[in-house]
């Protein structure tokens, strides 16, 4: 993966109703990115008000879909928009 590009980080542990999670949202290089929503099925999932963070509590079996996120991130020229590739999350 190119180091510009966004990662959408799960655990990797099983999720089970119940269960709170943290999503981030990382570059694999050092630039900064902000403006981060994330979606789950392609449709906003949550944007927090400052960071790269979207906590889920409680989690139900609707929960379970495709996340992603994007967000602008830090360029030489100007910054641009990026989409994170896709991490399903299965809740138990």
């Amino acid at each position: 993966c190119p180091p510009d590009k966004l990662v959408l980080q799960v655990p990797t542990e099983e999720l089970f109703e119940g269960d709170a999670v943290t999503l981030r949202c990382r570059t694999q290089g050092h630039k900064s990115v902000t403006g981060v929503p994330f979606y789950r099925e392609d449709e906003e999932a949550g944007t927090p008000r400052d960071g790269t963070e979207l906590s889920l509590s409680r989690l139900q079996l609707n929960h379970s879909g495709r996340y992603s996120c994007g967000g602008w991130l830090d360029s030489e020229l100007s910054p641009r928009w990026e989409y994170s590739a896709p991490v399903i999350v299965t809740v138990h």
